[in-house]
């Protein structure tokens, strides 16, 4: 029999986050925009464009208001007026053609990179990937039908397209280093490609506001090359006869990812928006046992012990028990129904490791 009382691994900083250990992305000489990785460089050309520009006009309205304080101020009170004239025609057509002309040419711009960014090609249909958001997690569906979760590879060189699609609120799918925004609308279907054009990890940011976690919601986008892709290092889970304490690992990996933005996944780490893992199983006479917990099922309160079969119900059917203890009575917890054994069994090992001795 495995022996799942042992001490986990420590745990980080209370303020530690997923990409703790991660390097920050590459900026240029100005300070601006995270490594350009992706191939829309045409964003960064109409940037910097548009950046010229204001910092062109900037001096040049500042200088005349500055030099016609100076030459024009009224040197005595009684002054009277150096000229009547209220209007300049030519000057007038000048600072209004010339500004329509550069906006005229920031918009053809854009709408061409816009055209670019929504047309997808033909081999990044061909790698169609599906992305879905929730409160406050991805979930990556591959092109072969597995599945990964806050985290995503693809292949360097190799256009890739993403499906959105949301499950509750309003989300965004946003990769600065790729150059790609887009928002993710709930009950319609939205897409997003590009090409990966560096090896590295980048970040994934949800940017619209969500809820409560919405600053938490982010995941990594690894850009591999394709022996790595082979290997599917995103589906390689412990199997059920692994070393316990790869199986705890594991599981509160995939609970910092899943789990931690409701749930107190450890002493010293997570949320309280859920009941706590810790301390969720105890020994009895050197057993694990669940511990007692009121439910409403079917609007019938009632005793249950938290065991493996009620985890693994709670997380695919969140809403067939519902935790009858405040402040928990009233919240709703988002379903996992695509979650596979595999990885809820590495789950219920990280939350056994945390019993009461």
């Amino acid at each position: 029999m495995i022996n799942l009382i042992q001490d986990p691994p420590q745990d980080p900083p209370k303020d530690a986050t997923p990409w703790d250990g991660v390097p920050a992305p590459d900026i240029d000489a100005w300070g601006q925009l995270p490594v350009q990785a992706g191939n829309f460089d045409h964003v960064d050309g109409l940037f910097y464009f548009t950046y010229a520009v204001c910092i062109v006009f900037f001096v040049i309205i500042t200088g005349v208001l500055l030099y016609s304080c100076v030459a024009h101020r009224r040197k005595t009170w009684d002054q009277k007026p150096l000229s009547n004239v209220t209007h300049n025609t030519p000057l007038e057509v000048v600072w209004t053609v010339i500004p329509l002309i550069i906006v005229m040419i920031m918009f053809a711009w854009g709408f061409k990179g816009s055209l670019d960014m929504t047309t997808v090609p033909q081999a990044a249909k061909q790698n169609t990937y599906k992305a879905t958001a929730k409160q406050w997690n991805w979930t990556f569906t591959y092109p072969n039908g597995t599945r990964g979760y806050n985290e995503v590879y693809i292949e360097i060189g190799k256009p890739v397209q993403f499906m959105l699609e949301s499950t509750d609120v309003l989300h965004a799918f946003y990769v600065p280093s790729m150059r790609v925004k887009r928002d993710i609308v709930p009950g319609r279907y939205q897409s997003v490609w590009f090409e990966p054009t560096k090896l590295g990890t980048y970040h994934l940011f949800c940017a619209e506001y969500c809820g409560d976690d919405h600053s938490r919601m982010y995941a990594k986008v690894h850009v591999v090359d394709e022996a790595t892709m082979e290997k599917e290092p995103w589906n390689i889970v412990p199997e059920a006869d692994a070393p316990v304490a790869e199986r705890i690992a594991y599981g509160k990996e995939l609970a910092g990812q899943l789990c931690a933005s409701c749930h107190k996944i450890s002493p010293t780490q997570g949320m309280d928006n859920g009941p706590s893992w810790v301390g969720m199983f105890t020994k009895v006479d050197g057993k694990l046992v669940g511990r007692q917990r009121e439910v409403i099922e079917g609007g019938e309160t009632k005793t249950i012990t938290t065991d493996d079969a009620y985890i693994t119900e709670s997380i695919r059917k969140p809403t067939q028990k519902i935790v009858a203890e405040e402040p928990y009575r009233g919240r709703n917890m988002s379903n996992f129904e695509t979650l596979d054994d595999a990885r809820i069994a590495c789950l219920i090992d990280y939350m056994k490791s945390l019993a009461d001795n």
